[in-house]
């Protein structure tokens, strides 16, 4: 009587025999004890092992995932990883600490000519004269050329001098810029009314799966034929007419 019925072991015990002792008394009274040990095993928690999550998503441009894209996750306490995108456009960083504060950045700055031809100045110039008006704020932000916040002719212009290879890339903007999925335009109509996210911060994770997912904008591609990947076959890449932009010149 009075002596404990169970003992608490902790992770400093582990991979220790803890004694213990077993008594047996019986009817009469009488007890006697012998000294077993508890080999202490850290089996299903583990020990020295602090909680991870898993933060996961997908750059997409429409239904296509975009490849060679290079996502970043920092934040505190010293969280640093990169993680390039697969043809299906998709990232996963395992063994994010619980509790981190953290943000996600997705880049991708190659082949700026990618999806852009003169039929794409066309479209930007029938949007300012207000002829075809661009309604996805999407394809605003992909006219949107010098990164001013506002489609101008201007845009035109740079645009233009990226086709005729004056510029080998654009002076002011990215070959593909990312908004974060969740988000809501407050005006679908003027995208750069407020300043949209271009990256996703997460305040002290709790859930261990985590799920962050971009839309992709291909700079200067406005009618959406830039090719993502590699997945793309060639007959999913369109057909119609090849619009050349050249100089002029005299010919006979």
């Amino acid at each position: 009587a009075g002596s404990p019925q169970s003992i608490v072991v902790t992770c400093d015990d582990q991979g220790t025999n803890v004694p213990v002792e077993v008594w047996v008394i019986d009817a009469a009274g009488r007890a006697d004890f012998c000294t077993a040990y508890v080999n202490v095993q850290a089996n299903l928690v583990g020990c020295n092992t602090p909680a991870t999550a898993t933060v996961a998503g997908a750059l997409t441009s429409g239904t296509q995932g975009v490849e060679q894209a290079n996502v970043e996750l920092n934040g505190t306490p010293n969280v640093n990883m990169t993680f390039p995108t697969g043809d299906n456009g998709a990232f996963n960083f395992a063994n994010v600490p619980m509790g981190a504060n953290i943000t996600v950045t997705p880049t991708k700055d190659d082949n700026p000519l990618n999806g852009v031809t003169t039929y794409d100045l066309v479209l930007v110039s029938k949007h300012i004269l207000g002829l075809e008006p661009l309604t996805s704020p999407y394809t605003m932000i992909a006219a949107d050329v010098n990164k001013s916040g506002s489609i101008t002719t201007f845009d035109i212009v740079e645009l233009r001098k990226l086709i005729l290879g004056i510029y080998l890339e654009l002076p002011n903007n990215t070959s593909w810029r990312f908004v974060d999925q969740s988000y809501v335009f407050p005006t679908p109509s003027n995208p750069f009314q407020m300043l949209f996210p271009e990256n996703k911060t997460i305040s002290a994770i709790q859930s261990n799966q985590m799920d962050v997912d971009f839309v992709a904008i291909k700079i200067g591609d406005i009618n959406g034929n830039a090719i993502p990947n590699n997945l793309i076959s060639t007959e999913d890449r369109g057909s119609g007419s090849l619009l050349f932009d050249v100089q002029d010149r005299a010919v006979k």
